[in-house]
């Protein structure tokens, strides 16, 4: 199982529960929003500690797969520093005493956390969290540095062993130029008291030949045996500064040569065998508690049963996968709407507005769009939306016009029902009739060559790719015409509405929970975003294909009908 499988399980166990407070009298209600808020508050503290140089702000910022979280912050007053996800890169104070926060760019932190900036934190700031938008933090980590232990500043030691407790695991980071000094054995007695799982990582790998390393993890394994006795943790040997090069730069090859993928395999491993794990099945027993004593459950309990085995057969054999992978394809929190629809909004838009100055007073425009029975209907709302009511009424009234004899002749011919229900049909305007229609579809084609060519020339663009909405979707993939690259934009497709449908059910899992404060910004848009991909932009819509095909002759005739002019819309262009 690995934390998308995790966050289905959550997923289900939310939608049983959903369906248990249905049935539940009221005065219930309690019992399931306490379901609600311990699935939505889940969160996995990941507390940091070693000495300063020892590369822990490297280490996090290659695990986060960014270079963002800036390099020698380290908290030497008595601040805890949370790292958690974010929508929007910042970092927010929260001080003590009282519940005022203060929101500050990233690259003023160090003014407010470390000795330097902030001596004796006569700030009395309590904490300091880190917001980034990385996708390791999303799935509910939160990396924790804290003050450190056995530090001539003893309320240092007191404000990290007071959050103990908190703690879900910890990283101990040293490093190959000076492996577990005193201070950092100190740590781990105290770590090892606690109860609480320690993994550590020996930094720097890099700077030393294999022999060295050899000659390291010896003294280290002395050391720690000192501290654990037999029960010693296994030693993770990496290159931070490696394994992050080789996340901006995707390059997988270096990315394992740089050890973190080893480390990562084995924290995911302890997050979702051990600690996620117990937590579901804790979860399963609360639920099944409430469905027993429930008329009419059966359907959930076999749900519930499902997923208690499904939790069962987790495999306890650690992964070889890190817990991000490597991709070019990473979705971005904030990427841009659809680029095609965006075009085409814009294209009609400026298009419908010079129909409002032709329709005014250019008898040919008129003529014309009474003869192609108006526009379409989204873009007869587009039109409504922007003109203005003399417009409107100066370039409809022939359309009204027109269509009252047609009607009027249709009656004189007492046709029977089947062929007036079909002419009444035929009278409606479509895409193929529809002027807006036809600049929409130029503008689609138009901006589907420019996406593709921007893909062919540089597939490392796909990452910056606008949310392609599922109706512009072919266009593309047509234009593209490359097989290995059409992969590529289906599985990032794929990637794109998998997360958004993780962050649709976030957020009715947060809003069940009452726990509104956890909704990232992403997740209160995700439900709008969603209906944008799957059906594209309301602004880009054009008629109904299905009446386009049907009705294409009915239209051709009413044009030759005309007086042999070219069509009057023709001479209206877009900007």
């Amino acid at each position: 199982m690995d934390l998308q499988h995790y966050d289905r399980i959550k997923s289900t166990l939310a939608d049983i529960i959903r369906s248990a407070g249905m049935r539940m009298p009221s005065g219930g209600d309690e019992t399931v929003r306490d379901l609600f808020a311990r699935l939505a508050e889940d969160r996995f503290n990941l507390v940091v500690v070693g000495r300063f140089s020892r590369g822990k702000t490297s280490l996090m910022n290659a695990m986060l797969g960014t270079d963002r979280l800036p390099t020698g912050v380290v908290p030497v007053t008595s601040v805890i520093t949370t790292v958690n996800y974010g929508t929007e890169e910042k970092a927010v104070l929260y001080y003590q005493h009282t519940s005022l926060f203060l929101d500050i760019p990233l690259w003023q932190l160090a003014d407010h956390i470390t000795e330097q900036g902030n001596p004796g934190n006569r700030r009395r700031i309590r904490m300091a969290e880190v917001q980034m938008p990385a996708e390791l933090l999303r799935r509910g980590f939160y990396f924790v540095d804290t003050p450190g232990l056995g530090s001539s500043i003893i309320e240092n030691t007191r404000t990290t062993e007071a959050f103990l407790p908190e703690a879900d695991a910890f990283i101990l980071v040293t490093s190959y130029d000076s492996p577990l000094s005193e201070d950092e054995q100190c740590v781990l007695r105290i770590i090892h008291g606690s109860g609480r799982r320690v993994f550590v990582v020996v930094n720097k790998q890099d700077s030393v030949d294999a022999a060295q390393r050899q000659q390291v993890h010896e003294h280290l394994q002395t050391q720690l045996a000192a501290v654990f006795g037999n029960a010693v943790p296994t030693l993770f040997s990496v290159s931070a500064r490696q394994a992050l090069e080789a996340r901006l730069r995707t390059d997988p090859q270096l990315f394992s040569a740089s050890g973190l993928p080893v480390f990562e395999a084995a924290l995911l491993h302890f997050l979702v065998s051990e600690k996620r794990r117990e937590f579901l099945l804790s979860m399963c027993n609360r639920i099944a508690g409430i469905l027993a004593g429930q008329i009419g459950a059966a359907p959930d309990l076999a749900r519930l049963t499902a997923v208690q085995r499904e939790i069962a057969a987790m495999q306890s054999a650690a992964t070889d996968a890190p817990i991000v992978a490597l991709s070019a394809n990473a979705i971005s929190p904030t990427l841009p709407a659809c680029e095609i629809c965006a075009q085409i909004a814009e294209a009609v838009f400026h298009f419908l507005a010079k129909c409002q100055l032709a329709l005014h007073g250019d008898q040919a425009a008129q003529t014309d769009l009474a003869a192609r029975h108006g526009f379409c209907g989204p873009h007869t709302a587009h039109f409504e939306a922007i003109a203005a009511p003399r417009e409107i009424c100066t370039g409809f009234a022939r359309v009204a016009e027109q269509q009252a004899t047609r009607l009027r002749d249709l009656a004189q011919r007492q046709p029977s029902v089947a062929l007036a229900c079909e002419t009444v049909t035929d009278m409606l305007p479509t895409a193929a009739s529809c002027p807006a229609c036809a600049i929409a579809r130029e503008a689609a084609a138009r901006a589907a060559r420019q996406t593709a060519a921007r893909l062919l020339r540089n597939r490392g663009a796909l990452r910056d790719l606008s949310a392609i909405c599922l109706p512009h979707l072919n266009l593309l993939l047509n234009e593209i015409g490359d097989p290995g690259l059409v992969v590529a934009v289906l599985m990032r497709q794929a990637d794109l509405l998998n997360r958004l449908a993780e962050d649709m059910r976030h957020f009715a899992l947060k809003r069940d929970g009452l726990q509104r404060h956890l909704t990232t910004n992403e997740e209160l848009v995700a439900g709008e975003r969603a209906l944008r991909v799957l059906v594209g932009n309301p602004r880009a819509q054009q008629g109904s294909a299905d009446a386009t095909l049907g009705n294409r002759d009915g239209i051709q005739a009413d044009l030759r009908r005309d007086d042999g002019a070219q069509p009057a819309f023709q001479r209206v262009q877009p900007r």
